[in-house]
């Protein structure tokens, strides 16, 4: 009894929720991961695309980190380092590329406010799309 009454309270989030499983699961049926990448050459790729977003955008960096996170692709910090989460070497350059100067697009404004999607939106029209890919792979940008 108690357990009905818990569904039906959570209903409608149940469904939405069971709804972008379905989704992200029939797109990804569509998707091929990169299984041929070192960790290596993810640095070396990361490293060439930041310095030249840095150049390019006038993003500060200062060091760039890389480690296995359980929740989210990137992070950067107040001192300028970026941390990129080693998973990316199996994603397409593009959504990489994408993550990097989503995370550096932070060194000119921190939050995820109207400015900073207007950053992004010079580089990736189609961000809204990228950040849904995003979240649909079980990670996201810190919010």
């Amino acid at each position: 009894m108690l357990g009905e009454k818990l569904i039906q309270k959570h209903k409608k989030w149940i469904y939405t929720k069971n709804l972008i499983i379905k989704t992200a699961l029939e797109e990804a049926k569509n998707k091929k991961l990169n299984l041929t990448r070192t960790e290596k050459e993810l640095k070396e790729f990361v490293h060439s695309i930041a310095n030249n977003f840095a150049r390019k955008y006038n993003f500060r960096i200062n060091k760039i980190y890389f480690r296995k996170m359980k929740t989210k692709w990137g992070s950067y910090s107040k001192k300028g380092n970026l941390t990129i989460n080693t998973l990316l070497k199996y994603l397409p350059d593009k959504l990489i590329e994408y993550i990097i100067f989503h995370e550096m697009a932070h060194s000119i404004e921190r939050k995820h406010n109207e400015r900073f999607w207007n950053i992004i939106n010079k580089k990736f029209k189609d961000y809204e799309t990228k950040e849904k890919i995003c979240s649909f792979t079980g990670f996201w940008f810190k919010r």
